[in-house]
């Protein structure tokens, strides 16, 4: 980098090309599912209306403490990721290689990579990528579907729930009823309204089909859909028709639409009830984490509905609990012995007795002998808090 000023695009570009690079080695491993907790965290911090834009003037070295943080590295890495998935793999790495060339040996900036994207892709690459980089925040985009257009309307995204004046260059991508229906478009007004029949080759009834804004969640803002949208993808993610990235984000976008006071806690609890039965880690991980989150507002808010919440919850994990059981399976991946312990921790703190007891007998023979395989350290967690809830 020519000078401090940069540092983020030498972070993040290297946050973003750990998991490029880890996924070309490891398919198996599935890290850009796992990547997701990168935007996550860049989101919350982003969503605070004291955030900064990612690139600030640095005047002095010694001021280059103040960027080393989750703009710099998360947001930084994110925003890489969606301008690399809107220009296509093959064309960004074209592309990229030219920069490298001719910056191999010596210093460059910001806007001297933005310039090599714009020239390989003819996209107008430097204004679009200035509106995220120059100015903090990023926008909430809300999508309606009325006479066969789908209509967009952008804000900014504060998790206060207030309002803020910021407009982006928004790299829109969505699908229509299938990933083979993929298509992409930039979002340069406050509103726009797109007829959808123009992407659809075999001119389909839009109206029946589910829609998924941001596909594979490589945009860094949130989506919020109306309800006629939303029961479709309820039905989509009922049915796994979508992607366990796509399953994350809807989730996730949903519960800070939600902590933002945009939409209801009951449209958010309807939602999580259709992740019954989520097989992948990442997604079900999420879902754990929101429902502690949930529970803790229930209980300030509505003791009186806390019983209710907590029974919901059992029910929403008890048949992925099922599942993975107590004990290792042969060949199982590492993902899946994470889970155990979360979904049995989770079981645990909601009070299921079923897993209370089994958790209480293990810990008892564990004291006995602790080379007991009955608690192995993935589960210990969930039974010391099992053990402590029937202290309780």
């Amino acid at each position: 980098m020519e000078w401090w000023t940069h540092l983020w695009l030498n972070e993040g570009f290297a946050t973003w090309v750990s998991y490029l690079a880890s996924d070309s080695l490891f398919p198996e491993w599935k890290v850009w599912t796992q990547f997701l907790d990168e935007p996550t965290e860049g989101l919350k911090l982003d969503g605070l209306a004291e955030s900064r834009p990612i690139e600030v003037e640095v005047k002095h070295a010694g001021e280059i403490t103040e960027i080393f943080d989750a703009i710099s590295y998360k947001k930084g890495a994110s925003v890489i990721r969606m301008l690399q998935s809107y220009l296509g793999a093959e064309c960004f790495q074209r592309s990229l290689a030219s920069y490298i060339k001719k910056y191999a040996g010596s210093n460059a900036k910001t806007q001297d990579l933005w310039a090599a994207l714009e020239e390989g892709s003819g996209e107008p690459v430097n204004k679009l990528m200035n509106s995220w980089t120059k100015q903090k925040g990023y926008p909430v985009v809300s999508v309606k579907f009325e006479d066969q257009n789908l209509v967009f309307e952008q804000s900014q995204f504060l998790s206060s729930g207030s309002h803020g004046d910021g407009q982006w260059i928004v790299p829109i991508t969505f699908c229509c009823g299938s990933y083979d229906v993929r298509k992409n478009f930039l979002l340069q007004k406050k509103s726009e309204t797109l007829d959808i029949k123009e992407f659809l080759s075999d001119k389909r009834d839009a109206a029946s089909a589910w829609i998924k804004i941001n596909v594979d969640q490589t945009g860094f803002y949130r989506v919020k859909y109306d309800e006629d949208l939303a029961a479709k993808l309820r039905y989509a993610i009922e049915n796994k028709y979508l992607s366990p990235t796509d399953r994350f984000g809807i989730l996730d976008d949903s519960f800070a639409l939600c902590m933002a006071r945009q939409q209801t806690l009951s449209s958010l609890l309807t939602l999580m009830g259709v992740y019954r039965g989520e097989p992948d880690y990442t997604v079900l991980s999420n879902l754990i984490n929101i429902s502690y989150k949930v529970a803790t507002i229930a209980a300030d808010a509505a003791p009186e509905l806390l019983d209710y919440v907590k029974q919901f919850f059992i029910s929403l994990f008890q048949s992925s609990a099922e599942m993975l059981g107590w004990e290792p399976k042969k060949g199982e991946g590492h993902l899946d012995a994470m889970l155990r312990g979360e979904i049995l921790n989770a079981l645990a703190v909601f009070g299921h007795d079923l897993t209370l007891n089994e958790a209480n007998r293990r810990f008892l023979t564990f004291l006995g002998d602790r080379n007991s395989p009955l608690l192995p350290p993935d589960i210990r967690k969930a039974a010391y808090v099992a053990v402590m809830q029937k202290v309780h």
